[in-house]
């Protein structure tokens, strides 16, 4: 690549079942997926795309102090060995203490395989294409707060110079090229490798995603690793093929080897034909599989069911949040289950009148994650007000401290707001700060609400919050993961015991650093409290 060419955009979708690395230029055109020969797999793009490639998850440890990624695993049949770490995001995520054989007496950690898995991936993109040094990680909206840290670590480490993040349902709206309005909803329906989950998500008045919010979800355990298995028992069924033990298992994981081209061909066909060598006598063996018998299969195993159960507790979770149930604008389809014309009749049925868009499954995510970096860098300013309300004893009302103003640029120049804090009553040993954002009118103006500021710095809010609408209206946005600082020793009521400092990051980030006044210790130091729209 010619080094005066514009400098492309490099997202990750990094999964459970697989890694899809996506390029496009920073004005959104020339998208392609990175294809990495003896590690990716070639899967059948839809439309106008070309062909998707995928890293299977997967790193098999070596005796040689080696290993094998991806489809290097897959093709030597090495996935469930137990030097192979797989699932290994969850288990990362989950921030699991299990180990992985890697040698003799020697085990490493879902977190190593992973940043082994990771920067062998971005090593090869930096090594290979001079111009990507910026990447877009595409992150679970309940990751944990260090997980973004840690993925910009890797990336640096492995030569890029700015890593960003942004959530699935952000990812997948971009990549669907989904226009939600202001209050609108949108559900996220994803089949990947270990779980299908239903996610509703709400936009809350962002122009470029970053304001989109889960208000529900949840998931059930039967992903399409699980789908996988029911039809490889049906092609076991169909080929009159039987045994049991080690010969069974060996059928089975023949006829499993299989599924992965049936779903392929399936997606675009009426039937398709699983083809092998039986491993017991050696005979050629193909089946034919219909598109009716797969719906047949996911019906005697209870698929519907559970799909159902799965979004009656995404929606409940959302009504206990303030869910409207207005009709949501669009069901947008992930994961390879979603390639199914089954698991999308599903959908389709459940959500009747509402689009269901379900024609970029494999990568509308790291579409999205390129487009979202793509849009960042078009406005380097924050949109909306961003204050602390505490409770005035004197005139026994709540009043606001701003921190950031709307059109405040980020990365910012410095700290963008310094205050003191006291405690309520004597002996209080953790004080909350509740963050709240406001909105700004339609015109950008500034915010609607009439705002009165006091000789200390303090805002209160002069017109009745319930006449605002809903965008203004000031909005508590880190009530789900709170902002505690603890006190050693507790505090005495009154006293300043909290100096705090915060600055907004390239990604947006509010960040907080307290300074205890009483030991004159660094308690918190750039703290992640909540990424700014």
């Amino acid at each position: 690549m010619n080094s005066q060419e514009p400098a492309p955009i490099l997202g990750v979708d990094f999964g459970d079942g697989a890694i899809v690395c996506g390029s496009m230029l920073q004005n959104g055109s020339g998208f392609f997926t990175h294809a990495f020969p003896g590690w990716s797999q070639e899967k059948r793009g839809t439309g106008t795309s070309g062909p998707i490639y995928q890293v299977p998850t997967l790193i098999r440890y070596r005796d040689d102090n080696g290993h094998d990624i991806g489809d290097e695993v897959v093709r030597g049949a090495y996935a469930e060995h137990p030097s192979t770490a797989r699932w290994i995001r969850s288990y990362l995520l989950e921030e699991s203490g299990a180990l992985i054989a890697a040698g003799e007496e020697h085990g490493v950690t879902f977190r190593d395989a992973a940043c082994d898995l990771l920067d062998a991936v971005l090593g090869k993109i930096v090594t290979g294409h001079k111009n990507i040094r910026s990447v877009v990680f595409s992150v679970p909206e309940d990751a944990p707060r260090w997980y973004g840290d840690w993925l910009s670590t890797i990336a640096h480490a492995a030569g890029m110079t700015t890593c960003h993040t942004v959530t699935e349902c952000s990812a997948a709206a971009a990549g669907y090229d989904l226009d939600i309005g202001t209050g609108r909803a949108f559900l996220l329906f994803s089949c990947d490798e270990t779980a299908l989950s239903l996610r509703i998500a709400r936009n809350n008045g962002s122009v470029d995603s970053t304001g989109i919010e889960m208000i529900g979800s949840a998931r059930a355990d039967t992903g399409s690793g699980t789908l996988d298995g029911w039809i490889a028992r049906e092609i076991l069924g169909k080929s009159h093929l039987a045994g049991y033990g080690n010969q069974g298992k060996l059928r089975y994981n023949t006829a499993l080897a299989c599924v992965p081209r049936v779903v392929q061909n399936l997606a675009g066909n009426h039937e398709a034909v699983a083809e092998f060598s039986d491993p017991i006598s050696g005979r050629p063996v193909a089946v034919r599989i219909t598109a009716d018998d797969i719906v047949r299969v996911f019906t005697d195993n209870g698929l519907p069911a559970i799909v159902d159960d799965v979004i009656r507790r995404a929606r409940g979770m959302a009504l206990a949040r303030g869910y409207t149930e207005t009709a949501p604008a669009a069901v947008l389809m992930t994961g390879r289950g979603s390639m199914l014309p089954a698991v999308q009749a599903l959908v389709r049925d459940r959500f009747s009148g509402i689009p269901v868009l379900s024609d970029h499954p494999l990568d509308a995510i790291v579409r999205g994650a390129c487009l979202f970096r793509s849009r960042m860098s078009s406005s380097d300013r924050i949109r909306n007000n961003y204050a602390l309300r505490y409770w005035d004893p004197t005139a026994r009302e709540h009043r606001y401290r701003f921190l950031v103003h709307s059109d405040a640029r980020f990365p910012s120049a410095g700290q963008v707001a310094r205050i003191t804090i006291s405690a309520a009553y004597d002996g209080q040993a953790r004080l909350g700060l509740s963050l709240y954002e406001i909105g700004r009118d339609g015109n950008g103006t500034g915010p609607v609400l009439e705002l009165v500021q006091d000789p200390a710095g303090g805002v209160r809010i002069a017109a009745p919050e319930k006449d605002a609408d809903e965008e203004s209206r000031p909005r508590l946005v880190n009530g789900t993961i709170a902002t505690l600082l603890t006190a050693d020793p507790p505090c005495v009521k009154g006293e300043p015991r909290f100096e705090l400092t915060f600055n907004i990051d390239r990604e947006r980030q509010l960040c907080l650093t307290a300074r205890d006044l009483i030991t004159g210790t660094i308690i918190k130091r750039d703290a992640l409290v909540h990424r700014l729209t």
